[in-house]
């Protein structure tokens, strides 16, 4: 009996694979999977789909917020798509994404560092430089690339300390100058800001007026660039003189407005530069804009940028915020107990100071801790992968801040570990919130958001 049901087991399965097979009919073929861009994820739609390609329709930065079922995964894709697009590889003739150029195989270079910084354009005399570093003249265009990067650097020189312009002028391959050693800036810090400001955002604003020691002694450094629309706005409104801003009142930017801030950290031992985006910088060792004893100029790698956008559907600016994503070598070191490191205390002694006169590290490092939570965990891994071979791969998107269509913020509480170190996010912070209290400065009116405007005439 055991052999007879061996032998119709065997029989049945015989038949089954020659059922299975049909030498005459087509061989069975995979679908090929179809390819979405970036703007096939722009696309209207209830749902957007997520890129699995990078080609030239990636430098567009996206209008709006994507899909519109108003849901957290179509927030995070935008600020992901912004975040390709505003690092697409530059004409530095005209300030956009190069469209003979590829994130993935041409020299570093985004776009957004191109954009004139708020020192160059809330300038102490005269009038602020013309978009993309051209003359005043109307219409003014660069006629090579050579050209435009000279007229960028000569304008960024003019900004420095004297003390520091004789060692720029030494280093013609530098374009970075990084004396800023705080998030915060003068307008962020003003009597006006502080006199009419809520106790909470007091308390915000003097924590992110802190600097932040990494694991190798150095100071994170910050820049503040503003995008084209805005700064039409701002030379339009003459906002960088005061009589410009009590002309205007409160502000209302057009769609479109954009700023960009970054922190750089100054690379040294168990940085691997391969996994940042990088360049030469001059850095500064005090507030006073001594330049620093130790080695100058120096490597540093982009470690953090917000990157914020007034759009159509979010008129109080949609708020993505990205780290590097070595930050816990970086930044802190998991041998060391609570008790000896507290996380996100500050711990170099005013007036800051650097390095020692020998170039030695002077401060302890700050133990830094991301306290807001990721809510784009697969799309990080998606785009990691699809910027595989590039530095950008190593970044990470923490969360996109938004005002969902039936109201309230989403989500609640955001802040950048690198950024907002030292504001306990666990309060209710959020990068809106903070913002929302924002005035110009001296004139003292509701600045839309943006801590930037800051008029030095």
């Amino acid at each position: 009996m055991q052999k007879l049901t061996a032998t119709l087991g065997m029989l049945l399965m015989a038949l089954a694979v020659g059922c299975s097979r049909n030498p005459q009919g087509p061989q069975a073929t995979a679908s090929p999977t179809p390819m979405v861009n970036c703007a096939a994820a722009e696309a209207p739609g209830d749902v957007s789909p997520t890129p699995n390609t990078i080609d030239s329709t990636c430098a567009k930065i996206p209008t709006d917020i994507l899909g519109s079922g108003d849901q957290q995964g179509d927030a995070d894709e935008y600020s992901w798509l912004a975040f390709v697009a505003m690092n697409w590889p530059v004409d530095p003739t005209t300030c956009t994404a190069n469209a003979s150029a590829s994130i993935l195989n041409s020299p570093p270079d985004p776009v957004w560092l191109s954009y004139l910084a708020n020192d160059e354009i809330f300038v102490p005399s005269g009038v602020p430089t013309g978009w993309c570093h051209t003359p005043t003249t109307p219409g003014a265009r660069f006629a090579s690339a050579e050209e435009a990067r000279a007229a960028q650097r000569t304008s960024r020189l003019a900004t420095l300390p004297p003390k520091v312009r004789a060692l720029a002028e030494q280093h013609p391959e530098v374009r970075l100058f990084l004396h800023h050693n705080s998030k915060s800036h003068d307008a962020l810090m003003s009597t006006t800001t502080l006199t009419n400001a809520s106790s909470q955002l007091k308390g915000i604003l003097d924590a992110t007026n802190q600097v932040v020691t990494d694991q190798n002694g150095r100071f994170l450094r910050y820049t503040v660039n503003i995008g084209p629309i805005e700064y039409q706005n701002i030379i339009q409104n003459k906002l960088w003189t005061k009589a410009g801003q009590q002309a205007t009142g409160a502000l209302n930017f057009t769609s479109g407005a954009m700023e960009l801030k970054a922190a750089w950290k100054v690379l040294g031992a168990n940085d691997d530069p391969t996994h940042f985006f990088t360049q030469q910088a001059i850095v500064y060792n005090d507030e006073d804009g001594s330049p620093s004893p130790g080695a100058n100029p120096v490597t540093v790698g982009l470690a953090g940028l917000h990157v914020i956008q007034k759009t159509p559907r979010q008129p109080h600016w949609l708020w993505s915020t990205f780290v590097q994503a070595d930050l816990n070598k970086g930044f802190n070191n998991p041998n060391c107990p609570s008790s000896q490191c507290p996380p996100n205390v500050q711990t170099a002694p005013t007036p800051f100071v650097e390095l020692n006169s020998d170039g030695s590290p002077r401060n302890k490092p700050v133990q830094v801790v991301q306290q807001s939570p990721t809510t784009a965990g697969t799309l990080n891994t998606t785009f990691q992968g699809l910027l595989k071979g590039t530095p950008w791969a190593y970044y990470q998107l923490v969360s996109t801040q938004w005002q969902g269509g039936f109201g309230g913020t989403k989500p609640p509480q955001l802040g950048n570990p690198l950024l907002e170190t030292f504001v306990s996010i666990t309060s209710p912070y959020s990068c809106l919130d903070c913002h929302n209290s924002a005035q110009d400065s001296p004139g003292g009116s509701k600045s839309d958001f943006s801590f930037a405007i800051n008029a030095k005439q």
